[in-house]
């Protein structure tokens, strides 16, 4: 008997042709797992002859996807910076600054250039004027004149005999402007500081004085002598009197010509190297030594700000207000019991 064709023949029905192939290979019995994979392939859904796409198999709802596999970190300047002890996130780094090389020098140029620009601007500012400085004429007879009424308006407002009793007490006001302090700061000061520091001559350095009375806020500044030229340098005080009779007078700010910085940031440091600061011929006094720490809030101007008068009276001051242009100080002469 002949053996079966292990293939169909060409002219073999569609049924013959199936029944004629052989049978899969399997180990032991016929419900063993076959050693091979049977995978079985469903149709996918077609649309019908009105276009309408059918449903697919309800099978095809549970196939298989494939995992997701998991995305590896990115790589980055700041993971390279914060992981330097990595040798290999060193050596992309390095690689990122070659190729960045171009860009990162396009960079350092715009930074140094806004740099420069910024020190040049700070320097001009430096060297200029504030808006509210004006230099004051010594040689002008009105300036004199000014001068002097402040210095004998003071002593006699002081020192005058308001019928005071024995123990009781009499309130009075005096008023005074920035251009008459000015005039005398620059012109009488020089010489009231000479008498009362022993014949201390007044600093050559300092070569005009400038204060201005603005809203709760009093501007003073000097102008000094460098080894570069004259330096205008002023601060903005808020002068505070306390229930206690104490006269405080913190810097808010303090610039050099028009370049303005809190105060906190230029004083902060500025009393272990007072001697840099302070002309030569204040520097020792107990005054002096203790500028920056009265500047910065730390001590009073005055613990007490009264006046005794040697003859039994007191002349205490009782309360401050700074206008425009204008400061008014309430004053109460009081005549000590015996």
């Amino acid at each position: 008997m002949p053996d079966a064709p292990t293939s169909p023949t060409p002219d073999a029905s569609d049924s013959q042709s199936l029944d004629a192939l052989p049978e899969p290979r399997s180990k032991g019995p016929v419900d063993a797992e076959s050693s091979a994979t049977w995978t079985e392939f469903k149709p996918s859904a077609k649309p019908d002859e009105s276009g309408v796409e059918s449903p697919a198999d309800e099978a095809d709802a549970h196939t298989l996807e494939a995992p997701e596999l998991e995305d590896k970190p990115r790589w980055s300047v700041w993971r390279s910076l914060t992981h330097l002890s990595d040798p290999k996130e060193r050596r992309r780094l390095a690689r990122f600054m070659r190729r960045k090389r171009a860009i990162l020098a396009s960079v350092m140029v715009v930074v140094l250039g806004v740099v420069s620009i910024g020190a040049a601007i700070s320097v001009s500012l430096a060297r200029a004027a504030p808006s509210w400085w004006v230099d004051v004429d010594k040689a002008s007879q009105r300036n004199i004149d000014l001068s002097n009424q402040v210095q004998n308006g003071t002593l006699t407002h002081i020192t005058a005999d308001r019928g005071t009793l024995i123990g009781g007490s009499v309130e009075w006001p005096v008023m005074m402007t920035d251009e008459a302090a000015n005039a005398w700061l620059n012109i009488g000061l020089p010489d009231w500081f000479s008498k009362i520091s022993g014949g201390m001559p007044w600093p050559e350095s300092v070569t005009q004085i400038q204060i201005v009375f603005d809203s709760g806020t009093v501007r003073i500044g000097v102008r000094a002598l460098t080894e570069t030229g004259s330096r205008i340098y002023s601060c903005a005080i808020v002068p505070e009197l306390r229930d206690d009779g104490s006269l405080w007078m913190k810097a808010k700010t303090v610039s050099m010509g028009k370049l303005t910085l809190p105060a906190s940031w230029v004083l902060r440091g500025a009393d272990t190297s007072a001697a840099s600061y302070i002309p030569e011929q204040l520097r020792g006094t107990a005054q002096a030594e203790a500028l920056f720490e009265k500047l910065t809030g730390q001590l009073p101007l005055f613990e007490l700000a009264e006046v005794d008068l040697s003859d039994g009276r007191v002349v205490r001051l009782t309360d401050l207000r700074v206008r425009d242009g204008t400061v008014i100080a309430l004053c109460v002469t009081r005549n000590q019991t015996e």
